[in-house]
């Protein structure tokens, strides 16, 4: 059933035919490159792939820690074989497989949050979409430090590719910021991370800010059309926040509008000064839910909740925490409930 071992080109062609993607070079090779840290899942018939499920593996910052994480995708089937049960013994396996490596989550964008939560998973995380007319964007103020756009290098041999030898030095300083951000359950980024999504995911424009040398923010962002985007922005002081206010407005004469996918913890309507003039969404993301319940409780502690907890997938997690009136929740309830009170938050864009 674990299919490492078989020809990526049949996870491919039903990835491409059940999302409806073009076959092309470029989406191959980013299809190999995330099998390079994935664990890909297979069910046959007749010798043949009739269903899939990618578990890619990351780390996430979680109590000043990084923790083990599997991320699930492509889950899919060909349509003369859906309903037959093999998504779910994939998924099946996938989790037991993690469950054994001590992974403490897992998380997944959903087609359908009720198929999910016949897994242990629940509805987790929030975005927040801004739109807004570019005019109508703080403007920012002048600080002490300096904005500087950077370049990434690509390679010589591949010009569609980043090169993570050349591009050390700027990797190094997103990350130095990125892990100093709030960041309690997003992903921990690795160079190669980073080369993977900017090769082939998203190839944007960078804006450093710095203060004596010292690099205490970012801007990630696109141009599409007329629109400029906000991919990332992390800040670490007010005043490299206020400079990237002031850099981004300073593009108003050149975009009708500034859209941004942002983490549900940013507050860019109590900046605007017509807020009622911008579209502000606060959009479903992700589900998650925590796999090994133990190695959970041995970085984070001791709920501060008495609650009696269900896993149908994976029974060892089958536990009462707390003492008195116990609550009863299914293991993705749990991780909800914990991920919320302890404010966590999905960054990536990716």
């Amino acid at each position: 059933m674990n299919a490492n071992t078989k020809n990526n080109k049949e996870f491919l062609d039903l990835a491409t035919y059940a999302f409806h993607k073009p076959k092309t070079k470029e989406r191959a090779k980013a299809f190999d490159k995330l099998l390079e840290f994935s664990t890909p899942y297979g069910h046959y018939e007749n010798q043949k792939l009739t269903s899939m499920v990618i578990d890619s593996h990351f780390n996430v910052y979680w109590k000043n820690q990084e923790v083990k994480t599997s991320g699930i995708g492509y889950v899919a089937s060909y349509p003369e074989f859906r309903g037959n049960g093999a998504i779910r013994q994939l998924m099946t396996k996938s989790l037991r497989d993690n469950y054994e490596k001590g992974v403490i989550f897992s998380y997944l964008a959903p087609f359908s949050y009720a198929f999910y939560e016949k897994f242990g998973y629940h509805y987790a995380f929030n975005q927040k979409h801004y739109r807004l007319a570019a005019q109508d964007f703080p403007k920012g103020k002048r600080s002490a430090g300096e904005i500087s756009r950077e370049k990434f290098e690509f390679d010589d041999e591949n010009a569609s590719e980043f090169s993570v030898s050349k591009n050390t030095a700027l990797f190094k300083v997103l990350t130095e910021v990125h892990q100093k951000a709030d960041n309690q359950g997003s992903l921990i980024r690795s160079p190669e991370l980073w080369s993977y999504f900017f090769s082939f995911k998203s190839q944007p424009h960078c804006a450093i800010y710095r203060e004596n040398s010292k690099a205490l923010g970012y801007l990630l962002y696109e141009f599409s059309e007329m629109t400029f985007v906000i991919k990332e922005l992390i800040t670490l002081t007010d005043e490299a926040k206020q400079a990237f206010y002031r850099f981004i407005s300073s593009h108003a004469g050149s975009f009708s509008e500034i859209s941004w996918q942002a983490p549900s913890d940013i507050l860019l309507e109590e900046e605007l000064t017509e807020p009622q003039r911008a579209e502000i969404k606060l959009v479903p993301y992700m589900q998650a839910r925590i796999v090994n319940l133990q190695e959970f409780l041995k970085v984070h502690g001791q709920s501060d909740f008495s609650v009696e907890i269900t896993d149908e997938i994976i029974p060892e997690n089958n536990i009462s925490l707390g003492e008195g009136k116990r609550e009863k929740m299914t293991i993705g309830q749990f991780t909800a409930k914990i991920l919320k009170e302890n404010q966590a938050i999905l960054r990536e864009y990716f």
